[in-house]
């Protein structure tokens, strides 16, 4: 019983140092229902452009996750603020095409609409 709980802390400081690697800021939305899986996903700071269709900024070293069912975006920041997007696990890349962005779009006002507002 003594060592599930030293692995217990152990894990517990694992997480709070990972977290604290970007800014100690980490949050998780998920939903679930008939069937769907909606998850939300972010470390750092996000921020949304004014007409919710991309992501603006997110704070250096940061990333936000988005995966409903079984379509995914992943948009990490690097230290100089620059976003890399990666679409379903494929090519990670900065510029993005216009089927890309119709999407990314799409993820932006569903992450608003369940609560991600410009965090």
């Amino acid at each position: 019983m003594k060592k599930l709980g030293y692995v217990l802390i152990v894990i517990g400081v694992i997480a709070l140092l990972d977290g604290c690697r970007i800014g100690g800021r980490h949050t998780v939305i998920v939903e679930n229902g008939n069937g769907k899986e909606r998850r939300i996903e972010y470390w750092g700071r996000v921020y949304f452009s004014a007409d919710s269709t991309s992501i603006a900024q997110i704070s250096p070293n940061g990333k936000v996750k988005y995966k409903n069912d079984d379509f995914e975006i992943s948009a990490e920041s690097d230290h100089n603020g620059r976003i890399t997007y990666q679409f379903n696990d494929g090519e990670k890349k900065k510029e993005l095409d216009n089927n890309e962005k119709i999407s990314l779009a799409r993820a932006v006002r569903d992450m608003m609409k369940v609560g991600h507002s410009n965090k």
